[in-house]
């Protein structure tokens, strides 16, 4: 129930595809080589690459998540140019050696990494896989306060949501954060109000770990890659003050 409840929020959105598309498209605008996504959830954009023409490896730990992506897939004709891969997404050893134009990590999945020691490994075993001069994108939030879950606790309604059957799903985050070590507990809740009144509601609880920019180079430069650019939008707009996204691009 929790991918449905994630699919009900991030189906419409948008945002980020012509950036995913055009930068695709730029790499390989022949379409030769596959994509590879990390901790592509319910497929959002997976599937619109492969719409555009791709070929997509989609990697997932969540089997509900795959589940419903490759049912999205058939049902738009593109199940052919989508393969997905139940498990970690730091574990790649079923993928082929540079095999790949560029791979991405969309809307915060590289936060769901805790520990230095799992973001390099990630990072590792993403270069091992990008053909030579190949491209990594990681799409983050920007770590200020205004833009990130509750960190103290208050409750925060971040939508709500109709899906098939009439029902409204109510989505409330609340957290706390420990500076000290970057990290950020969130319990999200999603109320469902069934077309006859009732209400029953899921939650779950992530643990995110934020990281600034020159973190995050570093990061990336301890992997092997050199840090192409930083932007602060899906617009390619320079990261600065106040951009809302700090999107890293990273070749190999």
């Amino acid at each position: 129930m929790l991918a449905r409840y994630y699919e009900l929020e991030y189906a419409r959105y948008v945002d980020d595809i012509d950036f995913y598309v055009q930068y695709a498209l730029a790499m390989d605008p022949e379409q030769r080589l596959p994509l590879l996504e990390l901790g592509c959830g319910t497929g959002r954009v997976s599937l619109a690459l492969a719409e555009a023409g791709f070929s997509v490896v989609a990697v997932d730990r969540s089997a509900a998540m795959i589940e419903m992506l490759d049912e999205k897939a058939r049902r738009l004709g593109v199940d052919e140019r989508v393969k997905t891969l139940l498990g970690d997404m730091a574990d790649l050893a079923a993928l082929p050696a540079h095999g790949f134009t560029l791979a991405f990590c969309a809307l915060n999945t590289f936060a769901y990494l805790q520990t230095t020691e799992e973001q390099i490994a990630l990072l590792r075993a993403v270069s091992a896989r990008l053909i030579q001069h190949g491209i990594l994108i990681l799409d983050l939030t920007a770590p200020l306060p205004g833009l990130l879950p509750p960190s103290e606790g208050e409750l925060l309604h971040q939508g709500s949501f109709r899906d098939e059957d009439g029902s409204i799903v109510h989505k409330f985050v609340t957290g706390t954060a420990e500076d000290s070590i970057q990290s950020h507990e969130v319990t999200i809740f999603y109320d469902r109000e069934g077309p006859d009144g009732s209400m029953h509601r899921l939650s779950e609880q992530v643990r995110f770990r934020w990281v600034g920019r020159y973190e995050m180079e570093l990061l990336l430069k301890a992997a092997g890659y050199d840090v192409e650019r930083v932007y602060g939008s899906y617009e390619l707009d320079e990261y600065g003050e106040g951009s809302g996204r700090m999107i890293f691009l990273a070749r190999t």
